[in-house]
């Protein structure tokens, strides 16, 4: 299934029809300021066109932003020199399950989407490599699909008893909040914890919001 989602990015990307990344940027990803002093080093997973790691910049942090699409990598780092934010910002090709960075180099993890396309044999993969990237006391910001999404495409996560869906070659989990607490609560404590609804583009949803401290 990884290869199927990757592959769905880079022909989503490469033709413009990545319809996502024009969502409204959830606020408080963009209010870590509230936790974290200026300066702080934010990683941000998934970062696809990279609008959330360039609005964090703005806040006054530095960013290290990684997606497994070479070219749109590389079509942001160019966006990155020409901003002249070489010092402040950089995009790394890189696999969240594999992540090329040493160990509690950062002092906060930002997920907006990327988590729910993953497949659920690596879900605990995952949380081990975010939980190595953060130091002791830094945050863990998480934006995911919620089982209470009543309608998505065709489908109706609501009554599913698995929360997983496949549609146009990519995956899908929505999550309950006692999914997210089982996943997370041997090396993180919960901040905060909320239900979002996005109701504007094409497939209107529910979502989990999460703020998380590493232990």
């Amino acid at each position: 299934m990884q290869k199927e989602n990757k592959q769905f990015f880079e022909t989503a990307y490469r033709t413009g029809t990545d319809i996502w990344s024009h969502a409204p940027i959830p606020e408080k990803a963009r209010l870590l300021s509230e936790k974290l002093n200026k300066d702080a080093l934010i990683l941000d997973l998934g970062s696809g066109r990279g609008r959330l790691p360039f609005e964090l910049v703005k806040l006054g942090f530095r960013l290290i932003g990684v997606d497994y699409v070479s070219d749109i990598v590389k079509n942001n780092n160019k966006e990155v020199s020409g901003q002249a934010l070489n010092d402040r910002l950089r995009f790394v090709e890189a696999d969240v399950l594999e992540l090329p960075f040493t160990d509690s180099g950062f002092d906060a993890v930002v997920d907006v989407g990327l988590l729910q396309h993953l497949d659920l044999k690596d879900f605990s993969n995952y949380v081990n490599e975010v939980s190595r990237m953060i130091k002791s006391g830094g945050y863990f910001y998480l934006f995911v699909l919620s089982r209470e999404t009543s309608h998505f495409f065709t489908w109706h996560p609501k009554e599913s008893d698995t929360g997983t869906f496949s549609q146009y070659g990519l995956s899908y989990h929505f999550f309950t909040k006692d999914e997210l607490q089982k996943l997370f609560e041997k090396n993180f404590t919960l901040e905060s914890e909320k239900i979002v609804q996005v109701l504007n583009g094409v497939n209107p949803a529910t979502y989990i919001e999460v703020l998380l401290r590493k232990k």
